[in-house]
């Protein structure tokens, strides 16, 4: 209706189609960019990543009490950031306000561009005369103090004037650009390709299906996060965590739930049960319905699992029990039964966990 109307009216008017596009790209790159921090991470911290709330991504030392913490905006371009963008649009000034904070002492103030950053000056040369001077940065990490002096002076001069403050009293010493390896085309094979690196590294045993189920399940959950707008802004720590942040542990238990949630062929769990013909035939049936419910992931087939899990735990199969006297035990013993799922399908669910059990350690 605006366009016919200034078309009426003479005038041309220019609609960027493509502008929620990019937005919903850099949304996208930005869930990537947690994960692949989440599994870089993986061995030497006990993190919280929040999406979207203190920042575009947050990292936090400890999921439940935390004392360090590290702030990051996230930019994507086809081509390169400038960082005279960076000033002129408040991204440096909002990062620095992140040590008003005195909840956590920060660690770091990042910068996070999928493309070289651009920083360029205007230097007086042996003639006198003015010179551009450009550099682009495109290493991993790049501390914003080993900028040419006069851009340093340039971003202390603009905090300094929106803070109101000294520029003797602008400390740019946590700040950092990173250059992700990410692409905006293909940020999420890049990073499924890297988890998959890291869970065969750390589980060789690993089934594809299980690693393409822990990555779907990340990026789910991760997404999830990102998304969920009803927390007020000064919500407290524990609703932050429980509603806009993933955390190590998380991680730990998407990745064992996959790995003893993967069901094996029907002919292994049959040889492992022994099931009489009569069984077989009812067996079948219920394997054909665990496998839909693998993939559709419902609340209540991973709430069953869970259970069953935990009783496996804590009531342990016998050397002279066989497997399926065991499955039996451990339904008999369940104090909450669900009624959707029977005594068969439990036993082939507990078997399947036997029998991935099995292979980890073989």
């Amino acid at each position: 209706m605006a366009k016919k109307q200034a078309e009426k009216d003479g005038k041309s008017v220019s609609v960027d189609t493509k502008a929620g596009s990019r937005a919903y790209n850099r949304f996208e790159m930005q869930v990537s960019q947690t994960l692949y921090m989440a599994i870089e991470l993986y061995s030497d911290l006990n993190y919280l990543l929040v999406l979207d709330h203190y920042d575009d991504i947050t990292l936090f030392d400890d999921d439940i009490s935390p004392g360090v913490v590290s702030y990051y905006q996230m930019k994507t371009s086809e081509d390169s950031i400038s960082i005279d963008t960076a000033i002129s649009e408040a991204w440096i000034a909002k990062l620095y306000e992140q040590l008003s904070d005195p909840a956590w002492m920060v660690k770091e103030l990042g910068l996070i561009t999928n493309c070289p950053l651009k920083v360029s000056v205007k230097i007086k040369g042996d003639d006198g005369k003015l010179h551009s001077e450009e550099q682009k940065y495109v290493a991993e990490r790049t501390p914003f103090m080993s900028f040419n002096q006069i851009m340093v002076d340039k971003i202390k001069a603009d905090i300094a004037k929106r803070k109101g403050i000294s520029v003797d009293e602008v400390d740019l010493s946590k700040f950092v650009h990173m250059r992700t390896i990410l692409s905006i085309p293909k940020h999420r094979e890049i990073v499924e390709q890297r988890m998959n690196d890291f869970l065969y590294g750390q589980y060789p045993r690993i089934t594809m299906e299980s690693a393409k189920t822990v990555f779907g399940a990340m990026m789910n959950l991760l997404s999830r996060c990102q998304s969920y707008e009803a927390l007020d802004k000064d919500a407290t720590f524990v609703e932050v965590r429980q509603k806009k942040g993933i955390s190590k542990s998380d991680f730990s238990r998407i990745i064992e739930e996959s790995m003893y949630i993967d069901i094996p062929e029907f002919q292994e769990i049959d040889q492992w049960m022994g099931y009489s013909e009569e069984e077989r035939m009812k067996a079948a049936l219920e394997y054909t319905k665990i496998l839909s419910d693998v993939r559709g992931k419902s609340e209540s087939f991973a709430a069953l699992y869970r259970q069953l899990r935990s009783a496996s735990q804590g009531n342990p199969r016998n050397d002279e029990e066989s497997v399926k006297d065991y499955c039996e035990r451990v339904y008999g013993g369940l104090t909450n039964k669900n009624p959707i799922y029977n005594k068969t399908y439990v036993g082939i669910l507990i078997a399947s966990m036997l029998i991935n059990e099995w292979r980890r350690s073989v």
